[in-house]
């Protein structure tokens, strides 16, 4: 039995009429007639009884019809469900990101892909960079944003999004406010505020500041940015963050000093290099990929105790690994 077959009974029995029936399929009477009687022998039954003054069902022709429009229903639906998933229009994506990121960046990002892909289902999960990257790895999240580098970075796809930074943000009244810049070493008996520990940055600051002989005094880790930015400006500590997040932060209480040597702040977008990728995935991936591709970053005055405005690129580039 053939869908084709399906559909012709189906017409002809709606229709009452092989005439009908064969002028709204486009296909003559006779080879309509011929689809039927074979269909009655596969089933081993006879579907419907006419005569030139009759046309009538059987009881099993009933049977057959009422269950092939379900089934027909069904087969469309099916159909029609696998071609929205394969162009990405249904489907679930889990994402992983640090809420910093996620405060600052996602609210336009998503909601702009909602209206675009209603279908989508996005579950978001807000964890640092290291532990972004252990989700991403172990098919608990299907993307993820996080600072690079990665450890075993060779095990995803990964998209440079942003290219910038850290710097050093205190109270105006600090003393480093009104410095042209700050050596890390000019940090050993400040009372710091940065990223936890489950953050990419946490790592590479406490890793800068040991090659320089101290171990830093810490008084703060968070990811939180209303309360990064609320500490620094009440004088309880200086922040070592990323210049996007310190901007977003900015106030009168506020000024950005440039950090010696640099500390690079690239967080990229990533996905397990090997497995399936969803379709609601892959458009989700190309999605965050093309609107930091197009996204002109305007920092405004960046408030470095020197009255400069400045701006700062988002740069997104593909990291192919060997």
């Amino acid at each position: 039995m053939e869908i084709q077959q399906i559909k012709y009974f189906i017409n002809v029995a709606r229709y009452k009429s092989f005439t009908q029936a064969a002028a709204k399929l486009f296909v003559t009477q006779p080879m309509l007639t011929r689809v039927i009687k074979q269909l009655e022998a596969e089933l081993g039954v006879k579907l419907i009884e006419r005569t030139s003054k009759y046309f009538r069902l059987t009881d099993a022709g009933e049977l057959f019809y009422q269950k092939a429009e379900r089934f027909l229903l069904e087969y469309d639906d099916m159909f029609y469900s696998i071609k929205d998933l394969c162009c990405g229009r249904v489907g679930n994506v889990r994402l992983s990101i640090p809420s910093v990121l996620l405060d600052i960046y996602f609210p336009p990002i998503l909601s702009q892909f909602k209206l675009e892909q209603p279908g989508v289902d996005i579950s978001v999960t807000e964890e640092g960079s290291k532990m972004v990257a252990n989700a991403v790895a172990s098919g608990r999240a299907d993307l993820g944003l996080a600072m690079l580098p990665l450890e075993e970075q060779d095990r995803f796809d990964v998209q440079v999004l942003i290219s910038n930074v850290c710097q050093v943000a205190v109270n105006r009244n600090h003393p480093f406010a009104k410095l042209p810049s700050v050596h890390i070493r000019d940090l050993e008996h400040q009372s710091i505020l940065t990223f936890s520990e489950t953050a990419t940055l946490h790592d590479m600051f406490i890793s800068l500041c040991g090659e320089y002989g101290f171990t830093p005094r810490i008084a703060y880790k968070s990811l939180t940015h209303g309360f990064i930015s609320s500490m620094i400006a009440m004088d309880q500590c200086i922040g070592v963050l990323p210049l996007p997040i310190i901007q977003q932060g900015l106030s009168g209480e506020l000024v950005t000093i440039p950090l010696h040597p640099v500390i690079p702040w690239d967080i990229a977008i990533i996905r397990r290099r090997e497995g399936y990728h969803s379709f609601a995935s892959s458009k989700l991936y190309e999605f965050i990929r093309d609107y930091f591709s197009k996204l002109e970053y305007h920092s405004g005055s960046l408030h470095d105790g020197r009255g400069s405005a400045g701006r700062f690129p988002a740069v997104c580039a593909e990291i192919n690994e060997s």
